[in-house]
């Protein structure tokens, strides 16, 4: 009798506020199990860099459909180990981490239309299984039968501090960490109390608090839990 998980079975979602260490973690669960990577964070800032290179006004966007998003001229197809960007033949990359990006995106994330428009795309992502997901409603909306779900979370000073040092501060200065914590304490509010799949547990995660691990620590406490699911993931 075969065995092995169904393909929604071997994703692996985690899920958690900004600097918990989500993007980071699973690209390197995904090298590590050898699966693909899902940045859905980086699909969100595709379409915030592209509303605002198409020149669409920052006052219309909650009035967009589906088809005025496929409009846009954004594409998304899997690459070898994880999702590759496009906008009309250009690829994406640096262009969406500029601070322009950051400072929109979470607008953009809580529309409708948006939300429908990527779960379409991530699912279809994911229908092979074998692909790691990090974002906000990974495990609770966009794949609900995912084999192993981690909630990400770890204390708001320190998911300061690394997301300081993501943007190259090294040594934060005090003043300079509680500024970050409370830009942070403020996209959580609006991550937790949107109308649309706000922040949250699925019922089923995994709560991994990570304020006291290093990162390999970390990394290999999803590892474990995804070899629950497929011990030869990453062994093959």
């Amino acid at each position: 009798m075969d065995e092995s998980p169904t393909a929604e079975r071997t994703v692996v979602t985690l899920d958690g506020p900004a600097g918990a260490g989500k993007s980071s973690t699973a690209r390197e669960v995904a090298r590590r199990l050898g699966y693909r990577y899902l940045d859905s964070g980086a699909l969100y800032r595709a379409l915030t860099w592209a509303l605002a290179e198409e020149g669409v006004p920052e006052e219309t966007w909650p009035e967009l459909d589906g088809e005025a998003l496929d409009a846009l001229g954004v594409s998304v197809s899997p690459g070898a180990e994880t999702l590759e960007l496009d906008h009309r033949g250009r690829t994406l990359d640096s262009e969406l981490r500029t601070p322009e990006v950051t400072a929109r995106v979470s607008s953009v994330a809580r529309l409708p239309a948006v939300r429908r428009w990527l779960l379409r795309h991530q699912r279809a992502l994911g229908r092979h299984g074998r692909l790691v997901a990090d974002g906000r409603d990974m495990g609770t909306v966009v794949f609900p039968d995912a084999g192993t779900k981690v909630f990400l979370q770890a204390d708001l000073a320190e998911r300061a501090r690394r997301r300081l040092r993501e943007q190259g501060v090294e040594s934060p200065r005090r003043e300079e960490t509680a500024r970050e914590a409370e830009r942070l304490a403020a996209r959580d509010r609006t991550d937790m109390t949107r109308e649309t799949a706000p922040l949250k547990p699925a019922h089923d995660a995994v709560l991994l608090d990570t304020t006291e691990l290093d990162f390999d620590e970390q990394v290999e406490a999803v590892v474990a839990l995804a070899r629950k699911v497929d011990p030869e993931a990453g062994r093959r």
